[in-house]
């Protein structure tokens, strides 16, 4: 049995197909496949900039990228295994019901608000490891472009031979050439016969270079050079231990290319903990406190809330005194049981983040719906909404107090089970952007580097399109026919 079914078909029926609630073995493989092929990926990096051996540099990079390639393959067995790709709306719809595990991590009082509710830690936890892993791609991906992957082949039978930096007389100097840059100082560049010492009980020789050099070169001057004295026939690099030095020593980049790359990546995990922090805040908000707010209220189904020109996908939620808060979450129509509409739920939220509009705020604060049916929703309350709220709903700890028999409550995660719903072009996107990742760690030099580099760069903004949309297959196809494309 096969769960395809395109988007179109639900947007006619408007109703995604009734399926079971999906267990927690495509979950916890999914988290399995997920930090494994997250570490193996990370892993690249810090090889490519700090391994100073080529070969052994490129063999475990190879590896890291074949584990990562091993986990893509491993989805699409899964996910084949499962019977196929299911579509996100049906999976969503499926969270809404089912059986609750006796004892499960999440208590409700039935006469009062809940006090303990499922952690919404996995859900930050996915979050920051996708936000990682988009930096870590694009910043791997631009320094295995730039970066050498080995030493040049004259620099690498030099350095085979024995390398040595040393000042040699000049014995013939040609094509001298001012170059006088808008920044900096005067340099000449010429072409220079040098001759070179040799080794014990070998003949001199002499090799061209070709020197960059502050002052002007001549004949019987001299000019710092990189050869192997016990071969010269090999010839010689015109530079010293600070121009040539890195890469003799096998580095794939220089200092200040290291300096940019590893600034890039901490500028990319910087803003995935304020992603993180904007998305689900950082409290796992399992446990409501004092601090904590609740309203009782009926909930209308989704909605948008907008403001100005931002929008963002929310249930609307009504108390009995017809105020109207957006609780925001990544739902739409095709996303929940049309008898989700008029359920009575409590509202939860934190009372301290988000509600004086302070500056770390986001704007928001952490909430959670908590259904009458057993199902608990985490998500974000407008600061606003939040102040509202305020005057009408009442502190978690002090209503709770006396509440009867706990309850357990199902954790409505659709997005715990991506392994089922991630689409199969999204895995061949990921194939060849680990695929061009692997090619640039050979001596693929020139137009094709960049090629390569362009073409792993296609593939990773089409693999992270892909996944960021899989759950809106319907929204985006209304916002292209919108714009008079063809969504097919």
């Amino acid at each position: 049995m096969r769960y395809e079914v395109s988007s179109a078909d639900q947007a006619a029926t408007g109703a995604a197909p009734a399926l079971p609630r999906v267990g927690a073995a495509p979950r916890r493989a999914g988290a399995w496949f997920g930090a494994l092929g997250l570490a193996a990926v990370a892993a690249v990096l810090p090889l490519w900039l700090f391994c100073s051996d080529p070969e052994q540099r490129r063999t475990a990079i190879l590896v890291a990228l074949g584990c990562a390639l091993v986990c893509v393959g491993g989805i699409a067995a899964f996910q084949r295994a499962a019977g196929g790709r299911r579509p996100y709306a049906a999976i969503s719809v499926a969270e809404f019901s089912g059986a609750t595990e006796a004892g499960g991590p999440g208590i409700a009082e039935t006469d009062g608000p809940p006090r303990v509710l499922p952690s919404r830690r996995g859900m930050q936890g996915r979050s920051l490891a996708w936000y990682l892993g988009v930096c870590t791609v694009l910043v791997t991906l631009f320094a295995l472009v730039i970066g050498a992957p080995q030493r040049p082949e004259r620099m690498q039978r030099i350095a085979d031979a024995g390398a040595e930096f040393a000042a040699v007389p000049i014995v013939k100097v040609s094509n001298v050439r001012l170059h006088d840059p808008s920044k900096g100082q005067d340099y000449y560049t010429s072409t220079a016969v040098v001759r070179l010492a040799p080794g014990a009980g070998r003949e001199p020789a002499t090799a061209t270079v070709h020197p960059v050099t502050p002052d002007r070169p001549h004949t019987g001057g001299k000019v710092s050079v990189l050869y192997a004295p016990t071969r010269p026939g090999l010839g010689a690099l015109a530079g010293d231990q600070r121009s040539l030095g890195e890469a003799l020593e096998g580095a794939t980049m220089g200092t200040g290319r290291v300096w940019i790359v590893g600034i890039a990546w901490a500028a990319g995990i910087v803003l995935s903990v304020i992603g993180i922090s904007l998305r689900h805040g950082f409290r796992s908000f399992s446990r409501l406190g004092h601090a904590d707010m609740a309203v009782r209220g009926t909930c209308l189904g989704p909605d948008l809330w907008r403001r100005d020109s931002a929008k963002e996908h929310c249930l609307k939620v009504v108390t009995a005194s017809s105020r109207t808060a957006h609780f925001l979450a990544g739902v739409t129509a095709e996303h929940v049981p049309d008898s989700l509409k008029g359920q009575h739920l409590w509202l939860c939220w934190d009372a301290r983040r988000g509600a004086e509009g302070g500056r770390f705020s986001g704007g928001a604060t952490p909430a959670a719906l908590v259904s009458d049916d057993g199902w608990a929703m985490h998500g974000m309350l407008k600061a606003d909404d939040a102040q509202m709220m305020a005057t009408e709903g009442v502190p978690v700890e002090k209503a709770a107090v006396g509440n009867g028999e706990p309850r357990a409550l199902r954790l409505w995660d659709p997005h715990s089970a991506w392994l089922l719903y991630v689409p199969p072009s999204a895995l061949v996107n990921a194939a060849v952007l680990i695929g061009c990742a692997a090619l640039l760690t050979f001596d693929i030099t020139g137009i094709w580097r960049w090629a390569t580099g362009l073409t792993g760069l296609v593939a990773g903004l089409s693999l992270g399109h892909l996944a960021m949309n899989a759950p809106y297959p319907s929204v985006l196809r209304a916002a292209m026919s919108s714009n008079g494309a063809d969504p097919a």
